[in-house]
């Protein structure tokens, strides 16, 4: 049983994503609105490294930041997609690579105080470019490749911002470093 009722539920918002606006009735018998995205969605991260210990990445215009963030690349897991199809077709997309193997990493919710989103990180191992990046029509992002290392660097140093790219690094790293692929 939730400790929590619901009182009333209206759309704020369908379209691009579902928002809602929910009045409840909490455990100590307040009244209080709430507004956020329901769930299921489900979207990936995925940390590509290829054998010459080197990940592909992104650099993508983020809109609500107004910046440039360093990012692996990372999209929405389609409707009837599993999450290892989609984080295969978002490498194929964003980076124009394929992968020998998929690693899952332990999944989070991002912002669980506004959405209901499970995000799930990959570990992607035999990396490899087969094809050139095929961008979706809102994306304005950069490819590049960089030394696992200095990704590290910059991730110790507190250089990426993007939050779920760090948490999928420091997921991966305890793996990379067993596998010989990180010192």
């Amino acid at each position: 049983m939730k400790p929590w009722k619901r009182l009333s539920l209206e759309d704020l918002v369908t379209e691009p994503v579902r928002i809602v606006k929910e009045r409840l009735l909490t455990h100590a018998g307040a009244e209080i609105t709430y507004i956020y995205r329901p769930g299921p969605v489900e979207a990936v991260f995925v940390l590509p490294v290829t054998p010459e210990k080197t990940a592909f990445l992104v650099r993508q215009y983020r809109h609500p930041t107004g910046k440039f963030l360093l990012e692996v690349p990372a999209g929405k897991v389609d409707e009837g997609e599993s999450p290892e199809a989609a984080a295969r077709r978002e490498l194929k997309e964003e980076v124009g690579a394929v992968v020998e193997e998929l690693f899952p990493l332990p999944p989070f919710h991002p912002q669980p105080s506004f959405n209901a989103v499970v995000f799930r990180p990959y570990l992607a191992l035999g990396a490899r470019r087969v094809a050139e990046p095929e961008l979706e029509r809102s994306e304005l992002l950069t490819p590049l490749e960089l030394p696992l290392a200095e990704l590290y660097q910059r991730l110790e140093a507190g250089a990426i911002e993007d939050g779920p790219t760090a948490l999928t690094l420091f997921y991966a790293r305890p793996r990379l470093k067993a596998l010989g692929l990180l010192d």
